[in-house]
């Protein structure tokens, strides 16, 4: 089954999630599909268009990138060029495949800012392909489940809680489960060293009462 036959009844203008096994071609011209494509020529050439350069800073690379060949670029860096190219051909749908992998936790934040950005102000329908729950959990409509080659279940935002308790929870929802027992408000930290901190000092009051 291809991604186009899936989302041909969704609802345009959201992001969905995507789980399983599925055939990532398409012929549909509404489609981009962001993946490590090497390119021929330089970024530049690639993108063919006045807006190369506003394209790359919407994606967190500069104008240096444009003399750059496929071959000098991270399989990141691909990933992000590719997505300027979808920015620039202003598709109705954009599909990401694992494009989290390899990106940094500043950066993952950025473009879940970047998502929400192009569903609300541009109307575009975001597709996240990825077997990560943690990448999608704050972000997404709608979780869609695809085992051999076929839609076995459709998991709404409000069922999700409800959805990861019958499975094995990614490891960091257990830590935010852990740190929230431990009366921390994970919202309020901004910083990751800050919440690093706050934690260290609770583990050493629990080690001084149990003394």
């Amino acid at each position: 089954m291809e991604v186009a036959n899936i989302f041909e009844t969704k609802e345009k203008g959201y992001i969905y999630g995507l789980m399983g096994n599925i055939n990532l071609t398409t012929n549909n011209n509404h489609y981009n599909i962001i993946t490590p494509y090497k390119f021929s020529g330089t970024t530049k050439e690639y993108l063919n268009s006045s807006k190369d350069s506003s394209s790359l800073k919407m994606v967190m690379l500069n104008d240096s990138y444009l003399t750059k060949t496929s071959r000098e670029c991270s399989i990141s860096e691909l990933k992000k060029i590719n997505l300027a190219k979808a920015l620039i051909e202003n598709k109705d749908y954009i599909v990401l495949n694992y494009f989290e992998k390899e990106l940094t936790y500043q950066e993952k934040k950025y473009f879940e800012r970047l998502w929400k950005k192009l569903v609300n102000n541009f109307h575009k329908t975001i597709i996240i392909f990825t077997n990560d729950l943690t990448s999608i959990w704050n972000i997404t409509k709608e979780l869609i489940i695809v085992d051999k080659y076929k839609v076995i279940n459709t998991i709404p935002k409000d069922k999700y809680i409800e959805f990861i308790d019958n499975l094995n929870k990614p490891e960091i929802i257990k830590f935010i489960e852990l740190i929230k027992k431990k009366g921390i408000e994970i919202e309020s930290y901004k910083e990751v060293n800050e919440l690093l901190k706050a934690i260290y000092r609770i583990k050493e009051h629990d080690h001084e009462i149990s003394n």
